[in-house]
């Protein structure tokens, strides 16, 4: 009986030793998977942080160029004032609208 139980305990322990080593490489492949997953994340963020960079960058040139275009709107307006719209164009102005 004694030789029995000796057997089913040293198939246990082979089957306790086995069921071990399958966590020991399931875990060690995780940690990698993990580890990957970690460096994606890292590279992910970074991305994210240089487009929010350049969408404040880009944001800042329409800003100016808005700024820009609402002076030079007000420069034309006055222009067209000094000059009188519908006036009749100079015959400099005409030969060099011909020439265009």
């Amino acid at each position: 009986m004694t030789r029995y139980a000796l057997i089913v305990a040293l198939c246990a322990l082979l089957g306790v030793g086995g069921y071990a080593g399958f966590l020991q490489w399931r875990n060690t492949r995780l940690s990698a998977a993990l580890g990957v997953a970690q460096q994606t994340i890292v590279v992910r963020d970074k991305q994210l942080e240089q487009s929010q960079e350049a969408g404040r960058v880009l944001d800042a040139h329409l800003g100016r160029m808005r700024d820009e275009r609402s002076g030079l709107d007000v420069e034309f307006n006055h222009l067209r004032q000094q000059e009188g719209y519908n006036a009749p164009l100079s015959d400099f102005m005409r030969d060099a609208f011909d020439r265009m």
